[in-house]
């Protein structure tokens, strides 16, 4: 049987036994429903690790891997290259300044007359 079916099962059990029991002490329905929802809950999260630990593996292995492409493995290069950039000009005694946007690069580009 499935881990997710056995899980739901198992704590749709331990609702239900909670709810009889609160139920026969004499709590109103809606109360009883709302302690039954939080003792299985309680319980459950106790009781079960194993089967939780098996339900969050069997869906984080039907899970698609993201795939790489050109333009993210681009921007990770730009990114580690300018961290790079950085721890090294952290160790120099004067550190060049570096533009941080395209508004501060285009600043720092020298004025060219395509006239």
């Amino acid at each position: 049987m499935k881990a997710w079916l056995v899980y739901t099962l198992a704590r749709l059990g331990i609702f239900a036994a909670a709810l009889a029991v609160l139920l026969v002490i004499g709590l109103r329905w809606y109360w009883a429903a709302i302690g039954a929802a939080l003792i299985g809950l309680l319980v459950s999260y106790i009781a079960l690790p194993g089967l939780r630990g098996r339900v969050t593996s069997s869906i984080a292995s039907r899970r698609a891997r993201p795939e790489h492409d050109a333009d993210s493995d681009f921007e990770d290069d730009f990114v580690d290259a300018a961290d790079s950039d950085a721890a090294d000009t952290a160790d120099s005694a004067a550190p060049a300044t570096r533009p941080v946007s395209d508004a501060e690069r285009h600043r720092a580009r020298p004025e060219r007359d395509e006239d």
